[in-house]
């Protein structure tokens, strides 16, 4: 197992169990990373306006987004992020219970990065957290983001 670029993971989530079930399985894949765990939209747009308004504190390695979310839903959150030069290089995942091909056509027109539908039973859900953190451990896709960043 390699060790993400930064340690910060990023978790949109309002269900206390699903967070739960989420902190759980990514400190059983690796205990260094910090989960800041955001429960509605409110609280994610300002900690989103927090990071772009503090150029120094480091972004998140990963987001994974809810979408039935209160306040502000997980598309508005997605589109957020997405749409801010500073921000939108943070790969997104939506893991959310929704199936609605309208939500993952959406998703992924508004750059979501994957699209993960939450599994309902346990065991099932530590097997795609992951399956999810091992992906995105790779770190390639953030430099390639990076660079085309820089290249703009």
């Amino acid at each position: 197992m390699r060790k993400p670029k930064t340690e910060q993971l990023l978790l949109v989530e309002d269900c206390d169990d699903h967070a739960e079930l989420a902190e759980f399985y990514i400190s059983d894949y690796n205990e260094k990373i910090r989960v800041d765990r955001l429960h509605d939209g409110a609280e994610a747009m300002t900690y989103l306006d927090r990071m772009e308004a503090s150029p120094e504190q480091n972004l998140p390695w990963l987001v994974l987004l809810d979408l039935k979310l209160p306040k502000y839903d997980g598309h508005e959150i997605l589109a957020r992020i997405k749409n801010s030069k500073r921000l939108a290089g943070i790969p997104v995942v939506i893991f959310s219970t929704s199936n609605s091909g309208k939500d993952i056509e959406r998703a992924l027109r508004s750059y979501a990065n994957s699209y993960i539908i939450k599994p309902m039973e346990a065991d099932q859900y530590g097997e795609v957290i992951n399956e999810i953190l091992q992906y995105w451990d790779l770190n390639q896709h953030h430099l390639a983001q990076s660079t085309e960043q820089r290249d703009a």
